[in-house]
Parts: structure tokens; sequence; C-alpha cells
């Protein structure tokens, strides 16, 4: 088992492990996905070079064979009076997520008036990239704010209330990282046994396992994994020729 840090909490002192890592593969268990939406596009754009997946398949890859599986993901919504096209076709995407039962917590994205180059694609920065030339020009960037916090208050409140047994996010954000000693300084108030896990995209060759400390397990999402979960659906056609697509409901083999 990858990781350095298992949630062993009962009211009267620790747990002992065996009772947490029974958690990894108990078909009872009561598994929650906390998807960050943003956070998960822009990662797996970077790596994959396509931004979407289906949140509740990638749910059911993280459970495994775990059968009660739930799944809420969480993204900033565009203003539809600044970005009326973003915010038409991110309601396209979390209408069919709803559809198939995730749970969706939006909060309304920022915008401030700054200099940069929206629409110009820039490649990733490293050894041997030529120099850039762009055109700046002002614009409102949107900036998403206090998604990290709202996941991290529903993964402890989840825990600590027995809606979940184990809670498995999904993001690479740092400020999650500190939702594992939270938990353990909340140990007096769960009774029973729980397990955060974590899951991450990783690059392709990466010969190590991306391990987050404390978590009891991190998932790797491999180009492989991402593949069977991916959405190709095109949310940004004309509002005329929108039809809301069937979405596969279990993973294909």
């Amino acid at each position: 088992m990858t990781g350095a840090f298992s949630v062993l909490v009962c009211l009267n002192g620790p747990m002992p492990d065996p009772a947490v890592a029974a958690l990894a593969a108990d078909p009872a268990a009561k598994v929650l996905v906390f998807v960050d939406g943003q956070n998960l596009y822009k990662t797996c754009r970077s790596l994959f070079g396509h931004p979407l997946c289906h949140p509740h398949l990638l749910a059911q890859h993280l459970a495994g064979s775990r059968r009660h599986v739930d799944c809420r993901f969480y993204t900033g919504r565009p203003n539809p009076n600044t970005d009326p096209r973003g915010a038409r076709n991110l309601d396209r995407r979390l209408s069919l997520m709803r559809r198939e039962g995730v749970t969706v917590v939006t909060r309304p994205l920022r915008y401030h008036w700054d200099w940069g180059h929206p629409g110009q694609r820039m490649p990733a920065p490293g050894p041997g990239v030529p120099p850039q030339q762009v055109t700046l020009t002002p614009w409102m960037r949107p900036q998403e704010k206090g998604i990290d916090l709202v996941i991290g208050l529903d993964v402890v409140e989840f825990l600590i209330t027995g809606v979940c047994d184990v809670a498995i996010i999904v993001s690479l954000d740092r400020d999650l990282y500190e939702i594992p000693q939270a938990i353990q300084n909340l140990g007096r108030l769960i009774a029973r046994p729980i397990r955060l896990e974590a899951a991450v995209p990783v690059p392709d060759g990466q010969k190590q396992p991306k391990i987050l400390p404390r978590f009891s397990f991190t998932h790797q999402i491999t180009r492989q994994v991402f593949r069977r979960v991916r959405d190709d659906i095109d949310y940004t056609v004309a509002n005329g020729a929108w039809t809301a697509p069937e979405v596969p409901r279990t993973i294909p083999p």
C-alpha cells in the first residue's frame, strides 16, 4: 500500500491498522469521491492533451471492488453576463453529470481586469523551447475562489457524520494536503475506522508512483485510465444543434 499515513481513530484511541486497511477493498464500504473540477481539467489537458473526463466513471474506477460509491464535483461557474457561452457550455456538462447521479457544487467565478493573451495557447516552458511573441490585451480574467475550502469542509463533515467511510480526493491542490492532519486532530469525534485516499493524474513514463503525504493511498490516473473515463462530448455546439447525448453508465471493458 502506498502512502505514509493512515487515519486510525476511535473514541478510545487509535484503531489497529487492519481496520483501516480492510476499507481498501471492503465491498460494503461507503466511498465518496471528491473531484476538484478545475484542477483536474488543467492537469489532464497538460498531461493528456484533453481536459475532460466523466466524473462518475472515474469514481467507479477509483472505488474498485467497493460497490457503494458516490461522487461530488466541485467547480467555479462563469458569470452568464460576462461569459454567456462559457456558462452555457459548463451548464450542459453539469446537467449530464447530475443525470448520472453526480452531486455538483459550484461557486461563481470572480473577475478582475488584467493583461493577458486569451485565446493564444503557449507551449509548455522547458529546455530548448524557443522564445514566444504574444500580444497582450486587457481582459477580464476569471478566478476560482473557495473551491478548496468547501471540498475540505465537506470531506471532514462527511467522514465525521458517517456519510462515507472512505473519502477519495481527486486534486493536486496543495491546500487539500492538510485534510489528513485535520482528520487526525478530530479523531476523538469518530468512533469507527475511516480511510482517506487521493487520486492524481500522472505523466507518461513516470517510474515511481506519485504519493501524497499522510493519505492512506494515492491512486495513479495514468493515460490508460484516462482513456477509459474520457469525455469526448462537444459542449460548445450552437444552441440549435445541441441535444443532450447519452453517456456511458459504466466503464467500458
